[in-house]
């Protein structure tokens, strides 16, 4: 598989997989089982929803930064370039989103298989 990013995009990947890690150290704490996260759906949907939070407050700051304005010597035209991050070509805020609608498919689906 080819993961494709820009900027800071690949930190969505870092921050799902952080936030699964999270979760399965604190499930398997707090309901002493060591499978809890990989056997109940809440858990997962609830890791996808943190890594999608994250994603989102980090993308709304890492993309609305100023961009720098660079003026060309040759034309005097002012040029700006704005930060772009981004993973899969879609910008990191919009994974918060994306995420959740995942985590709800998680849900449903493990209440399909019961």
């Amino acid at each position: 598989m080819l993961i494709i990013w820009r900027g800071a995009g690949a930190i969505v990947l870092l921050f799902g997989i952080i936030s699964a890690l999270l979760m399965n150290v604190v499930t398997s704490l707090v309901f002493n089982q060591d499978n809890y996260f990989a056997d109940h759906a809440w858990a997962q949907g609830f890791s996808l929803w943190i890594a999608g939070a994250v994603s989102w407050f980090t993308g709304r700051y890492l993309n609305s930064r100023p961009g720098k304005v660079l003026i060309d010597k040759a034309t005097g035209q002012e040029v700006t370039l704005k930060p772009n991050h981004s993973l899969f070509f879609i910008k990191i805020e919009y994974w918060g989103p994306i995420l959740f609608v995942i985590g709800i498919g998680v849900w449903f689906a493990a209440l399909l298989r019961r």
